[in-house]
């Protein structure tokens, strides 16, 4: 039951992060691999361009949104901060950069809160480019996902725009 209830909450607070979106994208225009211990989940359209779990529950997603209106890297970053926080109830803990094999940068915010006695993290990395924003979220209870830390790191550092 905690993965059915993590499920919902992880995509109702992703897809609140989203409400910048205002279309989606037909095909990737990005590539992206699966880390082992993770498996590809299909038919996730339209929420996710990309989707894959780990036997324990940790999940990475990509969504590719076409960037209307266009806004900096800043700006994205302040409105995907404000909306994790102030309407999905996520703390932020921590904002870093990131510069991917490709150079592709972009910014990874780290967000924290607790659901049935347990804590959980949510990671939402953006790259803004001219066309799209690229959203990469992990998610999932804060033992698993710091355990897998290493696999998210190498999703972040070997993504790259097709």
């Amino acid at each position: 039951m905690r993965a059915t209830s993590w499920s919902k909450t992880w995509v109702a607070a992703g897809l609140a992060a989203l409400a910048l979106m205002t279309s989606g994208c037909a095909g990737r225009d990005f590539f992206v691999a699966s880390p082992p211990g993770f498996v590809e989940l299909e038919d996730q359209q339209p929420a996710f361009d990309y989707r894959a779990t780990s036997a324990d529950g940790v999940v990475i997603a990509v969504r590719q949104i076409e960037q209307k209106p266009k806004g900096d890297q800043s700006f994205w970053v302040e409105a995907v901060k404000n909306r994790m926080r102030e309407k999905a109830g996520y703390a932020l803990l921590q904002v870093s950069q990131v510069t991917t094999r490709s150079g592709l940068k972009g910014t990874r915010l780290d967000f924290g809160h607790d659901e049935n006695g347990q804590s959980m993290l949510y990671t939402i990395t953006l790259f803004v480019t001219e066309k799209y924003i690229f959203l990469l979220e992990f998610g999932g209870a804060k033992d698993q996902v710091t355990r897998q830390g290493k696999y998210l790191d190498w999703v972040i550092e070997n993504f790259r725009q097709a």
